[in-house]
């Protein structure tokens, strides 16, 4: 295995990348399927309002998000997705900034106890949404580029220089902080499962990713010790599998309304769960509106869309023609399909009740607009296809892959 070498030394030039690289068309099947998702979201959104004063305010707001969604999606998917990591910096000043914007009166919005988002003027944002891709693609960055001077290739068990973990937690702990004051714990969890998620993927040592594991393990125990909250949510969650206990909940009339539908549903416009049985049912819950008004083939459907979110995803990955535009990919993929698994596990109970939206269908902006974003990078990866027999070049005599990417 090759020592690692000077930054200077393994600094690769700008496009050296695109010489590993076949030009393709965006992946279609990604777009179709989001596209298709987004659309069915609007479609709910408005069913849950129709038993609401204004129903149409909400759908309209939903509209336009979409179409801004839509468009962000397709204009990220031109852009070379080494610019992100490039203006990387920038990305982190405009994260840090959004988060503390939480904390000045008037602009920061309390809604249920909780200061998740900002309110600038004919908008509302909610910066956590924004902060976890942007951590991803700092993430990815960090690890292309200890691949890359440490000359590793792809596949192989690798460590992250100490001071480089360093820098990066130094970079990521303003943002967790942030969340956590708003009180925010389950996101804070989410954006760190996905981190090490990346950690494991990129290949990194299990000890390295062990000693993480620890650090946030003593990490979470402090904070869970001093804020009654997040453990009263476990403690209520144990409780909710007593059936008695259930049924009044928000999470026993979730159960309901997904059980009430049957095969077929009880259709669209349905006002059972949008007359108030279940709180906010277009956003968190939007789920148990798919299952109570279209039925148990449309909730399987739902699920298996986002499977194959997932796995178009990691194929993109695979096809990827850097390790770069891999790992980015699979940091992507993954945060979109762990935030649909903990939505549809809160909803059916397998997890404790949290506030997280199912991407691309639920009411809200932020999510929507986060997600496409993360999307669009994911398009513009797969317009790139990893060389199957790359021409020999000096260091690569028998055509073999290497971990190409450019100076970061």
């Amino acid at each position: 295995m090759a020592q690692p070498q000077a930054i200077e030394d393994r600094t690769v030039s700008e496009e050296a990348w695109k010489e590993n690289a076949e030009i393709r068309p965006i992946n279609g099947t990604l777009a179709v399927v989001v596209f298709l998702l987004m659309m069915l979201g609007t479609t709910l959104v408005m069913s849950a309002r129709l038993a609401m004063h204004s129903p149409y305010q909400l759908f309209w707001r939903q509209i336009v998000s979409t179409v801004i969604a839509l468009f962000v999606m397709l204009a990220v998917s031109r852009v070379d997705y080494h610019l992100w990591v490039k203006k990387r910096a920038l990305l982190w000043g405009g994260g840090l900034f959004s988060l503390l914007l939480l904390l000045v009166p008037h602009i920061g919005v309390t809604l249920n106890g909780a200061r998740r988002w900002v309110h600038l003027g004919v908008f509302t944002l909610q910066p956590s949404e924004v902060a976890r891709v942007i951590l991803v693609i700092l993430m990815a960055a960090l690890l292309a580029r200890e691949k890359n001077v440490q000359s590793f290739g792809t596949g192989e068990v690798f460590r992250i220089r100490p001071d480089k973990a360093i820098g990066f937690a130094l970079l990521m702990i303003p943002y967790l902080a942030l969340i956590l004051h708003e009180p925010d714990f389950g996101s804070d969890l989410f954006i760190v499962i996905v981190m090490l998620a990346m950690l494991f993927l990129s290949g990194v040592s299990f000890r390295q990713i062990g000693v993480v594991l620890g650090v946030l393990g003593v990490s979470a125990s402090l904070f869970l010790l001093h804020h009654a909250y997040a453990i009263a949510r476990f403690h209520n969650f144990a409780r909710t599998h007593n059936a008695t206990q259930t049924l009044g909940t928000q999470l026993g009339q979730s159960l309901v309304a997904i059980g009430s539908g049957g095969i077929w549903g009880q259709g669209l416009g349905h006002d059972w769960v949008g007359g108030g049985v279940l709180p906010e049912p277009g956003t968190d819950f939007i789920f148990a509106l798919v299952g109570e008004e279209l039925g148990f083939f449309w909730s399987v459907a739902v699920v298996v869309v986002f499977l194959v979110i997932f796995l178009v995803g990691m194929k993109t990955a695979a096809q990827a023609p850097d390790f770069l535009g891999r790992i980015l990919v699979q940091g992507l993929t993954m945060s979109i399909a762990l935030e649909a698994l903990m939505n549809l596990g809160v909803v059916t109970g397998l997890f404790p009740t949290k506030g997280i939206p199912l991407p691309f269908m639920s009411f809200g902006g932020s999510s929507l607009m986060s997600n496409a974003w993360g999307v669009g990078m994911i398009l513009s990866v797969s317009r790139y296809r990893k060389r199957t027999s790359p021409a020999p070049s000096e260091g690569n005599e028998e055509g073999r892959e290497t971990a190409v990417v450019p100076s970061l």
